[in-house]
């Protein structure tokens, strides 16, 4: 079975509104093996843009989309219950999408992302003004703060979070996860210091070059004291 046909059936077992064979379709990757950023990657991704391309082309309504995103939802819930985590590496990482953005389902991939990798996460969830944004940022003082955007008018709204944010003491490493990366040019509404991600399986990677990095400086410090 192709990549592509696993990923339309998960998609037409969702818009069915079935849980059980949706779930089924999880599991049986993850027992025969397949690593969570397979699973979020080649399945669940391209799934749901399968899904909004049907209603893009008016194939599915409003109400089969949101059928269908709410079961995905649920059904990744359950799965990030299961994912086992590595040891802690003492690391925050604060989430959010954009003011405007609705759609929670990368967001939520990300965050497991994180936790699978020993990491204390905050999501704060959909449609999170600026200045809620700072205010929490400054209260919990994450190592990282992960923005996701899906649609393409939310790209002007990147500029001011990712100037005010950047403005915060200690300076957190800021991420901009979105399937618009390979679409539009973001880079002149961030910084040159802005992290963008379009997949998990890169989120895993650099995640792992950010902990053995930060494991380097932890044992030179130490052996210098």
């Amino acid at each position: 079975m192709t990549h592509f046909v696993s990923a339309k059936e998960f998609a037409l077992a969702l818009l069915e509104g079935n849980i059980q064979k949706s779930m089924a379709i999880i599991q049986e990757l993850d027992y025969q093996g397949y690593h969570t950023a397979f699973i979020y990657d080649e399945l669940i991704t391209p799934a749901m843009k399968y899904i909004g391309e049907l209603w893009q082309r008016n194939e599915i309504s409003v109400a089969e989309e949101h059928l269908a995103t709410g079961i995905c939802e649920v059904i990744l819930s359950h799965y990030m219950l299961n994912i086992q985590q590595a040891d802690t590496q003492e690391k925050k990482v604060l989430l959010f999408c954009l003011e405007g953005e609705h759609h929670t389902i990368g967001l939520k991939m990300c965050a497991s992302t994180f936790q699978e990798n020993g990491w204390e996460v905050k999501n704060l969830g959909p449609n999170l003004p600026l200045e809620h944004a700072v205010y929490m940022a400054r209260k919990w003082k994450p190592d990282v703060i992960g923005m996701s955007l899906s649609m393409s008018f939310s790209i002007p709204t990147l500029r001011p979070y990712i100037e005010e944010l950047e403005r915060l003491a200690p300076k957190p490493a800021i991420i901009v996860g979105s399937r618009l990366i390979q679409e539009y040019d973001l880079q002149q509404y961030c910084s040159p210091s802005t992290i963008f991600i379009s997949e998990q399986s890169e989120l895993k990677s650099w995640l792992q070059k950010y902990n053995n990095t930060n494991s380097l400086i932890h044992s030179v410090r130490s052996d210098n004291f």
